[in-house]
């Protein structure tokens, strides 16, 4: 369905794709977190996590850039074809990857109930090419990271409207 081309525009490289007929660079900051704020996505969860993430993309043909968690929350850089509403993307990425961490990981019902791993909404913003993508891009990667001395997250997204 879809090709990856690179284009140079301004002297600067640029990852475009193409589909059958249109050319594309859609990416978005996706955020949603675990129902009730629960801090269970820790250790060999996180991985699982991610490595599920990853594959859901692959197999839906959507490009993950960076995927980042807290404990109780996911952000993921994503991308996918104009056809795909980002709501949409994020209904197959939230609902596989909760079936497939229920499945891996039982134990999370003892800390959630009614069968849901994922608080219901998210957060989703489109992402422009340029400095503000780096921005994102460093930020998703960075989550869960800890300044021991200050016990502050080591970077925080600033936008300002």
């Amino acid at each position: 369905m879809c090709e990856q081309q690179m284009i140079v525009d301004n002297d600067k490289a640029v990852e475009i794709l193409e589909g059958n007929h249109c050319r594309y660079q859609i990416r978005y900051h996706i955020v949603w977190k675990v129902k009730y704020s629960r801090h269970v996505l820790t250790g060999e969860r996180v991985k699982f996590l991610k490595q599920m993430i990853l594959s859901i993309a692959e197999r839906y043909e959507y490009t993950i850039e960076a995927v980042g968690t807290d404990d109780n929350h996911v952000h993921v850089f994503a991308g996918a074809h104009p056809a795909i509403a980002p709501a949409k993307l994020i209904q197959v990425l939230k609902s596989i990857s909760a079936r497939e961490m229920f499945k891996r990981f039982p134990d999370i019902k003892h800390y959630l109930w009614g069968g849901a791993l994922w608080a219901i909404g998210y957060y989703v913003r489109t992402v422009s090419d340029g400095p503000l993508d780096k921005v994102v891009k460093k930020y998703v990667e960075e989550q869960g990271q800890v300044i021991k001395s200050t016990r502050r997250k080591r970077y925080h997204l600033r936008l300002v409207l």
